[in-house]
């Protein structure tokens, strides 16, 4: 009987042996799969932000609307281009004639014949008095009458000069006039004329100039006006084909574009005023062609979860080896988000979601970033 009850001891002492020894070794297993799952972490390989990507359209540089400068009474003689015809500066675009101008020349010519006419008189007037000073002198008279005889020919001569400055002073009107009669209107720039058959108020052909020199106008809202600079460099895309273009930024508006409006979904559907920027490029492209615009980005970001705070101080966790290491990092909060200045490089390995329990030196599993 003792034999019996000292057997299921036994027996009852080893089941629960066996019991205690699966319980530990799950117990162990469970913690190892819990430190093993706690162990495992996202990454961040810090680098530039992308670049921007903007939209534009080539246009040209300058489009000149032709003033013709002439007075209300030109007659329009002949129009000596046509549309789309490529001008130089100085090329004749226009010729006019001046009715009103021809009068006053009309005018001129006469005074400037009733002056050589009134100047002939002179010199013949003159002419008469000298002989008859010569007469005077042969034969004895009073000085009286020389007197009076010399003051005849002073103002004969004074009579003369007087009538040869009208005369130049009415040639010189003669000369500005003729340049009036059929004044020519030239191209300021080089370029392809526009000309369409509409006329303007005061009844002149409406022309235009477009410029041979293009410009990218780009649009950008208000949440990357910050990010462009002038002279910075860009790639303009043809939407229309691969190719590539090298180009500067050489203007940005102060002032947004009343006009147009993007809708962004940074800000529950408000409307963000859009700005316009203009790009220099060499190559000749076709007006009215949409391009992309590539503003490439120096600045770095990180995410928002990868620093951890400690009084003043930002720190993130650099990865090396399957460790993490704990470092100092300047950042700035621009717009909501955190710029890096400075405490890493380009390119290191951070982690991108590190908890208290994450330690210095500490091993860490990886998961692809």
């Amino acid at each position: 009987m003792k034999k019996k009850v000292s057997k299921r001891v036994w027996l009852i002492v080893i089941v629960l042996v066996l019991l205690g020894v699966i319980v530990a070794v799950g117990l162990v297993k469970a913690n190892k799969e819990k430190a093993t799952q706690e162990s495992h972490y996202q990454t961040h390989r810090v680098k530039p932000d992308n670049a921007l990507l903007l939209k534009g359209k080539v246009a040209a540089k300058d489009t000149v609307s032709v003033e013709t400068g002439v007075s209300s009474t030109g007659t329009l003689t002949a129009v000596k281009v046509k549309n789309g015809e490529h001008v130089e500066p100085g090329t004749v675009l226009m010729t006019f004639h001046d009715d009103q101008v021809q009068s006053q020349i009309d005018e001129a010519n006469q005074t400037i014949d009733k002056t050589n006419l009134a100047i002939q008189n002179d010199h013949q007037a003159i002419a008469s008095l000298q002989k008859q000073k010569s007469t005077v002198s042969s034969v004895s008279v009073s000085d009286d009458d020389n007197g009076v005889a010399a003051d005849q020919l002073q103002q004969a001569k004074q009579t003369l000069a007087a009538d040869q400055l009208t005369l130049r002073q009415a040639q010189e009107s003669l000369n500005r006039l003729q340049e009036k009669l059929n004044p020519q209107v030239t191209a300021k720039i080089s370029g392809t004329v526009a000309l369409d058959d509409s006329q303007t108020e005061t009844g002149m052909p409406n022309m235009r100039i477009i410029s041979d020199d293009q410009i990218i106008d780009g649009e950008v809202t208000e949440y990357d006006y910050a990010k462009l600079k002038e002279q910075m460099a860009v790639k303009v895309l043809p939407v229309s084909n691969t190719d590539r273009y090298s180009g500067e930024i050489v203007a940005i508006a102060q002032t947004p574009q009343a006009e147009k409006a993007a809708t962004s979904g940074q800000d529950g559907g408000n409307q963000a005023a859009t700005y316009q920027f203009k790009v220099k490029i060499k190559p000749q492209l076709t007006n009215g062609f949409n391009v992309q615009i590539r503003v490439p980005q120096n600045t770095i970001h990180l995410p928002a979860a990868s620093l951890i705070k400690h009084g003043a101080s930002h720190y993130v966790y650099v990865v090396r080896h399957h460790r993490a290491y704990r470092r100092k990092v300047v950042v700035k909060k621009v717009a909501g988000y955190w710029q890096l200045m400075g405490g890493v490089k380009p390119h290191t390995q951070i982690i991108a979601n590190p908890d208290h329990q994450l330690k210095d030196g500490q091993k860490v599993t990886l998961n692809a970033d």
